[in-house]
């Protein structure tokens, strides 16, 4: 028996009363903090007091149980009062009052392996750790709280995390049970982190720096919790990959893909209310009214969310795994058709009632309606699949809260010393090389602005500045544009258009043509990626699409030229944005477009060779506007 030492000591005589007449037994074990009694200076019985990790999981543990023990010991008042006997141990053993409590039973056994979070050295190196690492990646951290607020398609990103702290808090006995010893897993998983950390610095993209943060947390919950704990908290953890905010032009691409589904849907249900329409890519005609399908109608700010939480009900969900993934599949249709829902409802009010119920507080209330019609719609789904199981059960029955698997505990195979100090070492090589790395910033070349291009067309060709629409320009974000018409003497007609950017970084980057093109009502009948050479033997590859609307055909290469590179994909593209960020501190580039029309009695193979010609013209004086 392990007893607290109280304000007062009792005799032998008086604890065997207060037990009955038995004296308590002593305490055996052969674990490292065992109570056993000792002598002090005059002699006397002391019993030894618990060291201050296992005071304060037994603090804990009262704590956690303090309504049942308080009740019991109210209980055992009465008793006493009335002068019966004691009432017995509560179930379980060990859960009575005074020197009986869990204060002073806790085995310390039990204690050292499920309170090994609260040793104080680990509490300690581990707040370390998190401290050097929140220092590292605090700019990290700031960006991404920007782009939560900047963004409303990410606005939902800041309870992420309160709901994976929630999921953890609600199984806090079991995490604790599943702590283990340090481990040298994690401080690899922090290597990795500071190298995503030093990688998103080297090349100035924030996404490799937002998943980094993820990491570490996977690494201090490893490195000081053994791998045991990170399996017991997987679930939360990589929840939390649901807060890093995808990359821009992802964002773009998905928007676009949106938009035309959600447009052709839309406009199909307009027609079968019986309301003449016409669909030109992302505009519909109602005759009277003009409503062009912006980015922000495009279902985005729903999906995200609403995918999030699908993941997390699908995560509560207790039935089969095909169901589960079905949950979470059927998050995207149910947007699509909801968000079509919202256009088609749109442009027969406007139709009906005018123009402001597409704008203003009205449009704003109805996003927040069909969004809860998606819900709606998610939870009809769980209540389909929970009510043909077998045996049939209730939907809110089938979304419990969930249980976190509880690991057993790996014991330390090494001490905490060399854990603790090799990841902060680590981090604190990390600082190092960050400093390093971002010393220098990226080199932006001197170039000509591209107002010069002009010059390089003499008298005889017709020129014509046509300019931006500021909303395009904002989109775009470039540092230098031009679109510029061209009419040669014989006749031959082009377009131009020429976008330069100093970094490619913080979302500012291309929109490719094969996403804008369709937006304006033309269709990509054919596209190809040529490849050819170029004068000085450098490989040239560009973007071949044949493009018509009605029936009117045009033409159209384009390719990204970048620092030397004439490069068609887009992927290919990143690819060497983020090695040339590295080794050559640049990212910078340009796109060029070229446009030729197909005039009646005009071959598409005609066409070619008027954009072929006009592109050797350009490869002689666009180094000068877009350096190598």
């Amino acid at each position: 028996m392990v007893c607290a030492r109280g304000p007062h000591r009792r005799s032998g005589r008086a604890w065997r009363h207060r037990t009955g007449g038995a004296r308590a037994p002593r305490a055996r074990s052969a674990g490292r903090h065992v109570a056993r009694p000792y002598l002090d200076r005059r002699g006397g019985r002391q019993p030894r007091r618990l060291p201050p990790d296992e005071w304060v999981w037994a603090a804990l543990t009262a704590f956690s149980r303090s309504r049942e023990l308080n009740e019991y010991c109210k209980q055992g008042a009465r008793s006493a009062s009335s002068g019966g006997p004691p009432g017995p141990p509560a179930e379980g053993g060990g859960r009575t009052c005074g020197r009986n409590s869990p204060m002073a039973t806790a085995d310390p056994e039990s204690v050292a392996g499920r309170g090994r979070l609260l040793v104080e050295p680990r509490l300690v190196a581990l707040l370390a750790a998190a401290a050097g690492l929140a220092v590292l990646f605090w700019e990290a951290a700031g960006n991404l709280w920007f782009r939560w607020g900047q963004q409303q398609e990410l606005s939902h990103s800041y309870f992420i995390p309160l709901i994976s702290l929630y999921l953890v808090w609600l199984n806090r006995e079991t995490v604790l049970k599943s702590a283990g010893g340090p481990s040298f897993a994690g401080v690899a998983i922090i290597g990795a982190a500071l190298a995503l950390l030093l990688l998103g610095q080297l090349t100035s993209i924030f996404l490799f720096q937002h998943v980094g943060i993820v990491v570490a947390i996977a690494g201090l919950v490893a490195g000081f919790g053994g791998l045991s704990l990170l399996r017991t908290v997987a679930a939360p953890v990589a929840f939390l990959f649901f807060a890093v905010p995808p990359p821009y032009w992802v964002i773009t691409v998905l928007s676009f893909n949106f938009q035309q589904v959600s447009s052709i849907l839309g406009v199909a249900m307009v027609e079968l209310m019986g309301i003449p329409v016409h669909l030109s890519g992302n505009i519909i005609d109602l005759g009277d009214y003009r409503l062009q399908v912006a980015e922000a109608c495009s279902g985005l700010r729903y999906l995200f969310p609403f995918l999030s939480l699908g993941v997390m009900a699908a995560y509560m969900y207790r039935g089969p795994l095909w169901q589960r993934l079905a949950i979470v599949g059927a998050t995207i249709p149910i947007t699509i058709v909801m968000n079509s829902v919202r256009i088609a409802v749109t442009a027969a009010l406007v139709q009906a009632y005018g123009a402001e119920h597409a704008e203003g507080a009205l449009h704003f209330f109805e996003g927040w309606v069909v969004f809860l019609f998606c819900l709606a719609a998610l939870f009809a789904l769980i209540a389909v699949f929970a009510r043909t199981a077998k045996p049939r059960i209730n939907p809110l029955d089938a979304l419990t809260t969930p249980d976190l698997p509880l690991t057993a505990p790996v014991p330390a195979r090494t001490g905490l010393a060399p854990v603790a100090g090799a990841a902060l070492a680590l981090v604190a090589a990390g600082y190092a090389l960050s400093q390093i790395a971002t010393v220098d910033s990226l080199v932006i070349p001197e170039r000509r602005d591209f107002d010069g291009v002009l010059a390089e067309f003499d008298d005889s060709w017709g020129k014509e500045v046509r300019p931006i629409d500021p909303t395009v320009a904002e989109v775009l974000g470039a540092d230098d544009t031009i679109v510029l018409n061209l009419s040669a003497a014989n006749g031959d007609v082009f377009n131009l258009y020429m976008a330069y950017l100093d970094a490619q970084r913080d979302g500012r980057s291309w929109h490719s043509p094969r996403q804008c093109i369709p937006g304006g009502g033309w269709k990509i009948t054919r596209h190809t990626i040529e490849k050819t050479k170029t004068a000085g033997g450098k490989p040239f590859a560009y973007n071949r699409m044949l493009i018509e609307n009605g029936d009117s055909k045009q033409l159209v290469y384009y390719w990204y030229d970048q620092r030397g590179r004439k490069v068609a994909n887009e992927f290919v593209m990143k690819a060497w944005l983020i090695a040339d960020a590295v080794t050559r501190k640049r990212s910078d580039g340009a796109m060029v477009r070229l446009i030729t029309p197909v005039l009646d009695g005009m071959t598409v193979a005609e066409a070619d060779a008027k954009l072929q010609a006009m592109q050797a013209r350009l490869q002689t004086f666009l180094p000068a506007y877009v350096p190598d």
